[in-house]
């Protein structure tokens, strides 16, 4: 994916995602660093079947070339799926987490078009220390469709569920990923 970064001055980076699937939540999640930061974006079932018929919608518009230049418009054109959100900015900080809405849609940048997600704020408060508050500004990520497609073929609900877990009281073998996918 890529992503605008502050000390960039508006210049995207390609950054790469490990791909997580946790089945007793049923949830993927999308783990990656961004500006110093460890980020780790969750999507449901809905979130994820909303992504792959966005993507679809997005595939034939591209095609019959009915996408406009609307950025701020476009960025929540094939709707809205709720999110969660968790990230760590360093070590000894707290984690911090908080459920965010995730836009879908499409951004076009220096005569490219990306696919897009556009996470909204998230805002953590220590329960611990009641001054603490840490906020993650909206992160839109952007896909070319070749990776957007990749990520599609992840969120296939019968590819998540074909992954084998191991026999209760078993440790994998080293090497080996059971519960989780790594893109």
């Amino acid at each position: 994916m890529y992503l605008s970064g502050i000390s960039s001055f508006g210049n995207m980076k390609k950054y790469p995602i490990n791909i997580f699937y946790y089945p007793d939540d049923d949830a993927v999640c999308l783990q990656f660093k961004y500006e110093f930061t460890d980020c780790n974006q969750f999507w449901d079932k809905t979130g994820r079947e909303a992504f792959v018929s966005a993507l679809q919608i997005y595939q034939d518009e591209f095609e019959q070339r009915k996408l406009t230049n609307n950025n701020r418009k476009n960025r929540n054109a094939y709707g809205t799926v709720p999110g969660f959100f968790a990230w760590k900015r360093t070590m000894v900080s707290a984690q911090a987490s908080d459920n965010t809405n995730i836009g879908l849609g499409y951004q076009l940048r220096k005569k490219s078009v990306f696919f897009t997600t556009a996470q909204s704020e998230a805002v953590y408060q220590d329960p611990e220390a009641s001054r603490t508050i840490q906020t993650q500004r909206e992160l839109i990520m952007h896909f070319t469709r070749e990776q957007a497609g990749t990520l599609a073929a992840f969120f296939n609900q019968e590819l998540l569920q074909g992954l084998e877990r191991p026999a209760a009281g078993t440790t994998p073998a080293a090497g080996t990923t059971v519960d989780y996918l790594e893109l």
